[in-house]
């Protein structure tokens, strides 16, 4: 908890960066790691098991790993261009290799917004829905938005027979400090 937290209602923003510019670099980085680390094990399954519908909330992997595009590819779009832009076409991003370049081409725009940051822009005021955020709020959101379908990637392929990678936020940090 920082500082102003415990009088912050849940209607009103934070009045001091919910995440300071080096967290928000730190969250982008795992993001990026915990997503290759994903891609790379969904590349070893056959093209019908990425397609295969295991009841999930988006069916299958390719159609999971479309939402988790497009979500990050549309809040990114939102903090830069102010709207979160179209749905996919169902023939958009309709195989795993147009995902994986989507992604890379995702990640490299990500780390430019990423890199123009600063701790006053994380303050600043971004209504959504009729509601006031500040961007710091809304970048948790997106990497929570990610977390969350990237555990149901993992689901889908425990329920394939495989072993999934890990992707823990502390397996990351352990891997980063050994790679430095």
């Amino acid at each position: 908890m920082r500082p102003g937290d415990a009088q912050r209602t849940a209607a009103e923003p934070c009045s001091t960066a919910c995440v300071n510019l080096q967290e928000a670099r730190t969250w982008f980085a795992y993001n990026h790691w915990a997503n290759r680390r994903l891609l790379a094990a969904v590349a070893e399954l056959p093209a019908a098991d990425f397609e295969r519908d295991v009841g999930a909330s988006f069916e299958s992997m390719r159609g999971t790993l479309r939402h988790l595009v497009w979500g990050e590819r549309g809040w990114l779009r939102h903090w830069t261009e102010g709207a979160f832009g179209p749905d996919l076409s169902p023939a958009e991003l309709s195989d795993l290799p147009s995902i994986r370049a989507e992604w890379a081409r995702l990640e490299a725009a990500q780390d430019a917004f990423v890199g123009g940051l600063t701790d006053g822009r994380l303050r600043e005021r971004r209504p959504v829905d009729g509601n006031d955020y500040v961007l710091s709020e809304l970048l948790q959101h997106c990497l929570n938005h990610s977390t969350h379908h990237r555990g149901q990637v993992v689901l889908m392929l425990r329920q394939l027979g495989r072993t999934p990678p890990g992707t823990g936020f502390r397996q990351f940090l352990t891997e980063s400090r050994s790679s430095a």
